[in-house]
């Protein structure tokens, strides 16, 4: 045996939720669970004693975008803004280093007009005023809504694309929606493979810090340049120099239909795997956001009594589409939070002649917010996963209400329902649009509170989960989502040895203590990756 942790709070969340003190790992997988005692007669070559820390396995994240967040991070984040003037603070700031070396153009995420002194979006002829020779866009923090400046604007009307995603353009105040915003990549200058590597092992080294093993990522349309070929060629070249400390399951995203068949043509298929790197499931878009106010409804917006939102594909189009993912044998992950959104994408699966047929046939719904008892009752009969981010509380519990109506509140951001029904529920972040800390998405998930304890008696308290049930998500439901289940996810002999370790129970400490614990130490494949 190569090592061997003890003395410590063991959860193993296997079929009868066994509690150990001690793990043993041999080459990488784990060879032995059980307790101090039994562990005292085993021989080993190293020995870690955990001082009664809690070992869980490792944490997975099923739904985040790794290389965006590495490339925000690297941007001008906008998350901290109070007003369109610090926006524009922030992006001048940054154009100062034009002094220094040159930059052919200006992004920014992160900017919530809900967090506004004054609750309005940016304009186009603000940022005109910073800079009117490069292209300049300032994206909302839930990636949906963007503002650009007169250069940004007219670069974006060259491109050949432009007559399919003009109805989502707003001339007069440079504002873009949905597929203008993720188009608007296209006018930035693509980054080299080299450059796009760094990403990728900057966003996998901050992700072991936080005790994450294993994701599931949307990447491929990520970057300025939208070359998913050039980010595919980056992820297999550090998987095969074996420089990759994370299971990375792609959720493989285009936007346009053409663009997939390509995908489909080249030999890409659902469960195609290097070491550390493998093809998930397509992933479409369907709606928007809700803080925008272009997730899809099935009744408007309070207020807005022509706004039901904004739907990407039309019911046909999605029928075509996903028919022809289960007839390549690809699994399915939909971005829907409008409820008239998830029930397109239901229809659609259950519209499909090939899933029967598809090995691969674990499709999903990301995020499924404004849910209903309708679609949570088909969800349930066509065994579709619930990509969820408890985290959203946070973010969204002051706003629901306010766009949807009082009378409409009733079974959303439903996942504790979600779990008593059968349905499928894995979490995640979404990161970069919020963190990817997952104690603190297990704490939002328990306490259905904001990360400032409040309400005092947590919103839609019903729907608050056990912390054994929110562990579950970023671990062993996690891992289903991604038909890793038989190799990761839980503590058992024959299983990698991807584990976390904690410097307090969590579950034996008040809930609202959770989001303080801290990650000590992350392993993977065996091997310490990450200490604290």
């Amino acid at each position: 045996m190569d090592t061997l942790f003890y003395n410590g709070i063991v959860s193993t969340l296997d079929q009868q939720d066994t509690m150990a003190e001690a793990v043993g790992i041999t080459d990488g997988r784990i060879t032995f669970v059980g307790s101090d005692e039994e562990a005292a007669a085993l021989s080993c070559k190293e020995r870690i004693d955990l001082k009664g820390k809690m070992l869980l396995p490792g944490f997975v994240d099923s739904h985040l975008h790794m290389l965006h967040y590495a490339f925000v991070e690297n941007s001008i984040k906008l998350f901290d803004c109070r007003s369109v003037q610090d926006v524009l603070d922030a992006a001048a700031k940054r154009l100062e280093i034009r002094k220094e070396k040159p930059l052919s153009w200006l992004f920014g995420r992160g900017w919530n007009e809900e967090l506004f002194d004054v609750p309005k979006y940016p304009d186009k002829k603000d940022l005109d005023a910073l800079a009117d020779d490069i292209p300049i866009i300032m994206v909302r923090v839930c990636g949906h809504t963007a503002v650009c400046n007169s250069c940004g604007l007219e670069r974006l009307k060259e491109i050949k694309e432009y007559p399919e995603i003009c109805r989502d353009v707003d001339e007069v105040h440079g504002i873009l929606k949905e597929n203008a915003v993720q188009f608007f990549y296209s006018v930035l200058d693509a980054p080299s493979q080299e450059e796009i590597e760094d990403y990728i092992k900057f966003g996998i080294s901050k992700l072991n810090e936080a005790g994450v093993t294993a994701i599931q990522s949307d990447d491929l349309a990520s970057l300025p340049g939208k070359n998913w070929r050039r980010i595919m060629s980056a992820f297999k070249a550090l998987d095969n120099r074996k420089e990759m400390n994370l299971r990375i399951y792609e959720q493989c995203l285009f936007e346009r239909f053409v663009d997939l068949k390509d995908f489909l043509k080249e030999g890409y298929r659902t469960g195609q795997q290097g070491d550390f790197f493998t093809i998930g499931p397509v992933k479409l878009l369907q709606d928007g956001s809700l803080g925008a106010r272009t997730a899809a409804l099935s009744q408007p917006y309070e207020g807005e009594p022509d706004n039901t939102g904004l739907i990407i594909y039309k019911q046909e189009e999605l029928n075509e589409i996903i028919a022809c993912c289960d007839k390549y044998h690809m699994q399915i992950a939909v971005h829907c939070i409008g409820d008239r959104a998830m029930d397109m994408v239901i229809k659609a699966i259950t519209a499909s002649p090939y899933r029967k047929d598809n090995p691969k046939d674990r499709h999903g719904i990301v995020h499924a917010q404004i849910t209903s008892q309708k679609v949570l009752d088909d969800m349930k009969e066509n065994h579709i996963i619930a990509y969820i981010q408890p985290v959203f509380l946070d973010l969204d519990m002051d706003i629901v209400e306010s766009r949807i109506g009082s009378q409409r509140m009733d079974k959303v951001y439903a996942w504790k329902s979600m779990l008593d029904m059968g349905i499928p529920v894995s979490g995640g972040s979404d990161a970069p649009v919020v963190s990817f800390d997952v104690l603190e998405n297990i704490y939002f998930a328990v306490t259905r509170k904001n990360i400032h304890g409040q309400p005092e008696e947590g919103w839609i308290p019903e729907e608050a989960m056990s912390v054994h049930e929110a562990v579950r998500l970023f671990t062993k439901d996690a891992a289903y989502s991604s038909y890793s289940e038989e190799i990761n996810g839980t503590i058992e002999v024959g299983k990698y040895a991807d584990l976390v370790v904690l410097n307090q129970n969590i579950y034996d400490i008040p809930p609202e203590k959770i989001k303080d614990a801290q990650v000590e130490m992350t392993v993977l494949n065996g091997k310490v990756i990450y200490q604290k």
